[in-house]
């Protein structure tokens, strides 16, 4: 709710008069639809004829979700909800007169052409509107992040899960593997997501500048009695819990008290926005909880999400690298994955779960980044063998600002056994209609390559009614990697570069831009002109 005044607008980037060079500089990679009176079509593989002076296209019907945005306000600025719909990556090709068709083939005559309406992010109006929300309930931070989130975005591939009528965002997958050498397995819970028709149906797709790689797309069942909860940890194990426990006190790294944020999940996050006595660069949420029968092990469990300011600041870290960026990126390729999740740790990116013991906190185990557009269940398995006494402490730590944490709290039962399905895919196509459910069955050297913006695939999978008495959980398992495009043109600073294989480097390199944008009274004004250098 920090945001909950906050809207997203696009605007139009109107081309008029159309002619052949004028299309030449239209992303026809992009989602395109053709307006003809009042029919529409969504065409795929378009193409320009230069010597027929044709667009050419395979025609298809429109499916629900990209019928929010037909008509627009040009010029001005346009709401929509990013959640479940996404107009900026449309491009609306208006003809006055009938398209040839060729069977599923049409060709457009260049000639008919009346407009064409780029759909593109307003990003002047967006971050006003997270200005705007952001008054009058928090300051400083948040109307800082509400601005950054207006200006920048590099994330993960994005899962939907279909209810029937539209497609409504779940979350971001295997986030934070930004090379070959860190793919690594998800397992993303999908509450909520309906059987249609007997049928599970997912959408994976890329809506970043990014290249896409995924190795595996498979569902898992677990079936539960209705008074226990279950999730899957990242390492695949099934945990349920019976008898979940709020903390008893919750303290930040300066021990102001918190407890109330983190007792629902209703959106009021825990920030991580409070720098450690000891180390201002990071930051930590410290859990107390009743320890009962003197139990040998826990299960933590948190709705949780990245921040959109780590989103940002490594967007800037990778700056950093100028036209060094792609070289290094390629040599990253060869570091072994254990160094990269270290380093990671070492600047407090994953957030990391500690336990006390009469010898001190006990390092227990990190939770991989899930990105920021989307919160998260996760699971954490913590042993209680070195922990003495009726009282459990948990600490939680991070850079500052690198998370913001919606819920906690701790299940000491044991993990009963279940019956668990997994659910291979039963049809997969891309936007272009092509079957490729062969590179998503199991985890091997085939992919499933989106490397494009409008990139999407369609996955469907059979519902499982085996179990329709009891309750079921289902959970998307994915293993994958990402990679960014960039073309930075500044020139490194390799020196200053090597600095960042430091303990802390990053932490610390985030906290320097904080300070700078804090204190910075022109940064919200250069915002609100579009001006995101």
């Amino acid at each position: 709710n920090l945001v909950a005044g906050c809207k997203y607008y696009y605007k139009v980037n109107r081309i008029q008069p159309v002619n052949n060079e004028a299309i030449g500089q239209v992303p026809l990679h992009k989602y395109v639809i053709l307006h003809q009176g009042d029919a529409v079509w969504h065409l795929s593989n378009v193409s320009l004829d230069n010597e027929r002076n044709e667009l050419v296209g395979t025609a298809e019907s429109l499916p629900p979700d990209h019928y929010y945005y037909l008509n627009t306000r040009v010029p001005g600025a346009n709401r929509y909800k990013p959640a479940t719909q996404n107009p900026i990556i449309e491009v609306h090709i208006y003809t006055v007169e009938h398209a040839t068709e060729n069977g599923v083939q049409f060709n457009v005559p260049v000639s008919a052409i009346q407009k064409i309406d780029l759909y593109e992010p307003d990003k002047g109006s967006t971050a006003a509107s997270f200005i705007l929300g952001g008054i009058g309930i928090v300051v400083g931070a948040m109307v800082v992040v509400g601005v950054i989130i207006a200006l920048t975005k590099s994330s993960c591939p994005l899962v939907y899960a279909y209810d029937g009528n539209s497609y409504h965002f779940i979350g971001e997958m295997y986030g934070g593997a930004v090379n070959s050498s860190s793919e690594r397995e998800d397992f993303m819970p999908l509450p909520g997501i309906k059987d249609v028709n007997g049928q599970y149906q997912l959408k994976i797709s890329n809506e970043l500048l990014e290249r896409q790689y995924t190795n595996l797309a498979e569902l898992i069942v677990v079936e539960h009695p209705d008074d226990m909860s279950v999730l899957v940890d990242k390492r695949g194990i099934v945990q349920t819990m019976s008898a979940l426990k709020s903390p008893v006190l919750a303290t930040d790294g300066n021990e102001q008290v918190c407890t109330n944020v983190l007792k629902s999940k209703d959106s009021l996050c825990y920030l991580f926005n409070q720098g450690n006595i000891e180390n201002p660069e990071m930051s930590s949420l410290i859990l107390g909880f009743e320890r009962p029968n003197n139990a040998q092990s826990a299960k933590l469990v948190l709705n949780v999400k990245n921040s959109y300011w780590l989103d940002y600041i490594y967007g800037k870290f990778n700056e950093q690298f100028g036209t060094f960026f792609n070289e290094f990126n390629k040599r990253q390729k060869k570091v072994p994955q254990e160094k990269n999740v270290q380093w990671a740790l070492d600047q407090g990116i994953p957030l990391s779960v500690y336990v006390g013991t009469s010898t001190g906190w006990q390092f227990v185990d990190y939770i991989n980044t899930v990105g920021p557009l989307a919160s998260r269940d996760v699971v954490v398995a913590v042993p209680l063998s070195e922990v003495s006494g009726d009282k459990v402490r948990i600490k939680l730590e991070c850079g500052l600002m690198f998370w913001e944490a919606d819920y906690a709290a701790i299940d000491f039962t044991v993990n009963q056994p279940l019956k668990t399905s997994f659910l291979p895919i039963n049809t997969a196509f891309d936007e272009r209609g092509k079957d490729i459910s062969s590179s998503l069955f199991k985890i091997d050297k085939k992919y499933l390559y989106q490397p494009e913006v409008g990139n999407e695939a369609i996955l469907s999978y059979p519902a499982d009614t085996t179990g329709k008495n009891r309750r079921q959980s289902v959970f998307f398992h994915s293993c994958g990697y990402y990679e960014y495009i960039r073309n930075y043109t500044n020139e490194p600073d390799m020196a200053y570069l090597k600095t960042f294989r430091e303990k802390g480097a990053f932490a610390r390199f985030s906290k320097m831009h904080y300070d700078t944008f804090v204190n910075d009274k022109e940064f919200i004004a250069k915002a609100l002109n579009n001006d995101s250098k």
